[in-house]
C-alpha cells in the first residue's frame, strides 16, 4: 500500500542572507506524495525548484517548515536521497564499476553484496559491458547513466534528479527520457525531478507541481496519466496524443500566465 506522505514538504521557506539584502527564495511550501510516485517540479526560471529539492536532499536547512521522508525529519545528507545533477560529476580515474560501488565501498558494505548490486544496476542501466571503462570513454548519455546507477548503488528511498538531461542533446535526451522511464517502472523507486522542460516533465510523472516566480509557492498539482500507461514505452506516440498535447498546454499555460502577470 503507498504511503500518501512519503515524502513531505510542510510550510518550507528558505532565506537567503539577512537583513534588507536577504531574498525570500521559497514561501511556506506545502507538498506531499506517495512512494512510488514520480513527481516533477517545473516552473520559471529562479522560482525555487532547486532549493526545494535541495532541502529534501539535505544540502539545505529550511528557514521555516520542515522536510520528512518516510516520517523521519530530513536534518542533513543521506544514502537515503540519492541525487542525480546536470552533470555527471563522476570520478575520471575510476572505471564505471568503481564510480558506480563508490557509495557502497565508502560505507564499508559487504564485498559480495555491494559487487552484486553494482553488476545489477549496471546491468539495469545497460552499462555492464563497459563496467572496466572509464568515464572519459563514454557518450554524455552513457555518463549520466553511469551517475544514475551510483546514485540507485545506495538503495535509495528516494531519487533526487535537478536538469539530469538538461546537458545532453535533443536525440540523446529523449532516449534518457525513455531509459529513465523503463528503470522507474522495472524499480517502482520515488523520483522527485527537476526540469525546465514541460514537454519531459508531462512525459515522466505521474504528477507535475507547477510553482511561481520567486518566492516560490506552490501553483497547482496536476496528475498525468501518462506515466503508468503501458504504452508509453512508445515515447513519440505518447508525446504526439491530443491528450498528452493538451495537458502539455496546460502546464505552459500555467507558467506563461505567471511570467505575464508578473
Amino acid at each position: 500500500m503507498s504511503e500518501p506522505g512519503f515524502v513531505r514538504f510542510d510550510e518550507v521557506s528558505v532565506r537567503y542572507g539577512e537583513g534588507a539584502g536577504s531574498v525570500l527564495a521559497l514561501e511556506r511550501a506545502d507538498l506531499s506524495f506517495a512512494r512510488g510516485d514520480f513527481v516533477c517540479i517545473v516552473g520559471p526560471s529562479g522560482c525555487g525548484k532547486t532549493t526545494m529539492m535541495q532541502t529534501l536532499a539535505g544540502f539545505l536547512a529550511p528557514t521555516g517548515g520542515a522536510v520528512s521522508l518516510a516520517g523521519k525529519p530530513v536534518t542533513g545528507p543521506a544514502p537515503e536521497r540519492g541525487v542525480v545533477f546536470q552533470q555527471p560529476t563522476l570520478f575520471p580515474w575510476m572505471s564505471v564499476a568503481a564510480n558506480a560501488g563508490f557509495g557502497p565501498r565508502m560505507r564499508g558494505e559487504n564485498p559480495a553484496e555491494a559487487k552484486a548490486r553494482v553488476e545489477r544496476w549496471l546491468r539495469t542501466t545497460g552499462l555492464w559491458e563497459f563496467r572496466d571503462r572509464y568515464p572519459y570513454e563514454l557518450s554524455g548519455g552513457m555518463q549520466q547513466r553511469l551517475a544514475i546507477a551510483r546514485a540507485l548503488c545506495n538503495e535509495p528511498l528516494v531519487l533526487l534528479m535537478d536538469e539530469p538531461f538538461g546537458a545532453l542533446d535533443a536525440l540523446t535526451r529523449e532516449h534518457m527520457q525513455e531509459e529513465l522511464h523503463a528503470v522507474w517502472r522495472r524499480t517502482g523507486m520515488t523520483v522527485v525531478f527537476i526540469t525546465h522542460s514541460v514537454e519531459e516533465a508531462v512525459y515522466l510523472g505521474t504528477e507535475v507541481v507547477v510553482m511561481s516566480p520567486r518566492p516560490g509557492r506552490i501553483v497547482e498539482r496536476i496528475p498525468l496519466p501518462f506515466a503508468r500507461d503501458e504504452s508509453a514505452a512508445d515515447i513519440r506516440a505518447v508525446k504526439s496524443s491530443p491528450d498528452f498535447i493538451r495537458a502539455r498546454e496546460r502546464v505552459l499555460s500555467l507558467i506563461w500566465g505567471m511570467q505575464h502577470d508578473a
